[in-house]
């Protein structure tokens, strides 16, 4: 089924017009975004047999035979928020900090225990630590230390809480096992002795870094400190308590995480992966043009190297982490966390709930904006996607979403009774409208078009206990919130002027005056004005197939329709199958460009009349097996897999 952003040929007049002809699809650049999670990862964690996962909306909890548990306020969480993790192995705990607040979860027990809130007196608003960014450490006594932007906080295993006399900006705790706080604050580098001194750890110790980030407790009571000098240039330090040895590395790169691993760490930049740690005795590194070497620039003498690991980074990137059994976690904005294991070079398996794909149906896409459209798959929620993540939102059973030429968008919505039309309101608020439309049974959405401004048209099923049963269309003239039925079956009423429609419309695009129908048994035409006949094509009027799927019309008025046997193109006197589109199509849509997109097992396909080119997993996509495909108004192709959701952008 497909339904889609874009609803008619026929744009709006403050949209720009179409080429005269076709983009050719061999010299056309695309742009791949896939998505398989929501939310970027933000957090990653391990204790014992757990893999902690921290998002904006969900806490994962993974173990090692891939199942995951969700944790968020519904089983007790302070918050839904994960901004800050910090395992504690010594109890086997996590430390978990949300936007409301600070507690531990047990991985025992597997219970999770949220520490009293703050006294008023001492003014820590939680949403605001949240949006600022915070880091945990565990305490040796069972507490925490928390690092705000406003300083350090401690908060005891009894759930009172202290301030400290340190009140710079902190970006990263850890606390060694000697019980020694390491905080990277915005000034420089300091030290919390288990005593309660604090020392400053800068050039006198060795350490040249001025503004620290990361920090990574190391073996042999060593810690890993990176950031940038006082002139702003990155910069490595590796120290045991008071004794530092600053390096450079050789090319320049921006260190995005870090993590322990063996003896030294692992570093993360862009989409490399290094490895971090003491020279080997007599160590001769060859020549390579992907090498990197470090330059010592200050402190103590101390002999590291760093080598390239052979390791697909993931696009996207954000986070690193290492795990039990030689395992390496990357977490990424889009596709959720990868896992490796020593000597792999792509992920052994990943961390992915997929939860905009559970009992997924179909894909619609509306925009508002270029960076703010509302998903919907047919299944209990819409998402609603900002740019950089999605939010689940809406009314339950969201069955479509549809955008009407003149710029407002609509979601279809399953009621009690009926399906129910909303309007979605720039702030994100589902405003009812006064239009319900009926069926049998629980109503479904086979296709959503916008034939007009302000004409809706749509394709009705129902549930009849476990069947699907098709129900003809409906068209919506949302200005007087009139709704006509159209549909094969004969009616009481006889002076009713329902058009000829079959009942079991799959799918359905407009313009103009003409409509074109992919149902189960054909594909059909149909013109405004002859209501009395309907125009008709099977397998008896030479299609290959005529099991259709779907439908789409070309801006230059070519209709191509999509069936197991392949495509058809109808020049408006005669069906033409080009050969080299005699593949399994799912799906079918045009964009303005007049290039057609398709949906087919092997990836994603375009046409432009000439060539056809595909992208498939080896450009990108997460799965070949593509299921619907959708245009929005930026003419922008999404297409939607069993696990994933892609954006291709021309």
């Amino acid at each position: 089924m497909r339904t889609c952003g874009l609803l008619v040929v026929a744009v709006a007049a403050c949209q720009p017009p179409p080429p005269a002809g076709p983009v050719p699809v061999a010299t056309t650049k695309v742009r791949v975004r896939v998505f398989t999670e929501p939310s970027p990862v933000t957090q990653l964690a391990s204790v014992g047999k757990f893999v902690f996962v921290g998002t904006d909306g969900v806490l994962e909890r993974w173990d090692g035979e891939g199942s995951v548990l969700p944790l968020s306020t519904q089983q007790g969480l302070s918050g839904n928020q994960v901004v800050a993790l910090a395992p504690d192995p010594d109890r086997h705990w996590v430390w978990v900090l949300t936007e409301g607040g600070l507690g531990h979860y047990d991985t025992s027990t597997e219970v999770y225990a949220a520490l009293t809130p703050p006294p008023a007196s001492m003014n820590v608003d939680f949403a605001a630590v949240a949006r600022e960014g915070a880091s945990v450490a565990p305490a040796s006594d069972g507490g925490a230390w928390l690092g705000t932007r406003a300083g350090l906080l401690y908060a005891s295993p009894a759930g009172g809480w202290l301030a400290t006399p340190i009140k710079e900006p902190i970006q990263a705790l850890v606390r060694d096992r000697a019980g020694w706080l390491w905080i990277a604050a915005k000034g420089g580098l300091i030290v919390r002795k288990p005593t309660g001194e604090s020392l400053r750890v800068g050039n006198a110790e060795g350490c040249g870094i001025a503004d620290p980030r990361l920090l990574v407790e190391l073996a042999d009571s060593r810690m890993l400190a990176i950031g940038t000098d006082e002139q702003g240039r990155e910069r490595i330090a590796v120290g045991t308590r008071l004794q530092w040895a600053t390096f450079r590395a050789l090319p320049e790169v921006k260190w995005d995480g870090a993590a322990r691993r063996g003896t030294g760490a692992v570093v993360m930049a862009g989409d490399r992966v290094w490895r971090l740690g003491p020279a080997e005795a007599g160590q001769v590194r060859p020549l390579a043009r992907d090498g990197m070497r470090l330059v010592a620039v200050g402190g103590a003498s101390l002999d590291w190297s760093i080598e390239p690991i052979d390791v697909q980074v993931p696009v996207g990137a954000v986070t690193i982490a290492s795990a039990s059994n030689d395992q390496l976690l990357i977490g990424t904005r889009d596709l959720g966390t990868a896992r490796y294991v020593d000597g792999d070079a792509n992920p052994r398996d990943w961390l992915r709930r997929r939860a905009m794909f559970r009992d997924a149906t179909n894909l619609s896409v509306a925009c508002l904006r270029a960076q703010d459209c509302w998903i919907a798959t047919g299944a209990r929620q819409a998402w609603h996607w900002t740019g950089d993540r999605f939010v689940s939102g809406g009314p339950e059973m969201v069955l479509a979403v549809v955008r009407d030429p003149t710029g407002a968008i609509y979601g279809l919505h399953r009621g009690a009774e009926a399906l129910q039309l909303s309007r979605i309101e720039p702030n994100g608020t589902w405003t009812p409208q006064r239009i319900a439309l009926a069926t049998p049974g629980p109503a479904e959405v086979s296709f959503a078009r916008f034939a007009t401004p302000g004409t809706l048209w749509v394709g009705l099923r129902y549930r009849d206990g476990v069947e699907t049963r098709p129900y003809g269309i409906a068209i919506v003239d949302l200005a007087d919130g009139k709704i006509t039925y159209h549909r094969t079956e004969a009616l009481p009423d006889k002076k009713s002027k329902m058009l000829p429609i079959p009942n079991n419309v799959l799918d359905a695009d407009v313009r103009g005056d003409t409509a074109w129908f992919a149902t189960s048994e054909g594909f059909a035409r149909l013109v405004r004005g002859r209501i009395d006949k309907i125009d008709t094509w099977t397998e008896a009027d030479g299609l290959r197939s005529e099991l259709g799927r779907a439908v789409a019309i070309a801006t230059d008025g070519a209709v191509y329709i999509a069936t197991g046997a392949g495509a058809a193109r109808w020049d408006g006197k005669a069906w033409d199958f080009p050969a080299a589109l005699r593949f399994e199509i799912n799906d079918v849509v045009a964009t303005r460009t007049g290039q057609i997109w398709m949906a087919t097992e092997r990836g994603i396909a375009a046409w432009d009349g000439q060539k056809v080119r595909r992208v498939d997993t080896r450009r990108g996509l997460a799965e070949n097996a593509i299921i619907d495909v959708a245009v929005d108004q930026f003419d922008r192709v999404w297409a939607r897999g069993a696990g994933s959701l892609t954006l291709v952008t021309q």
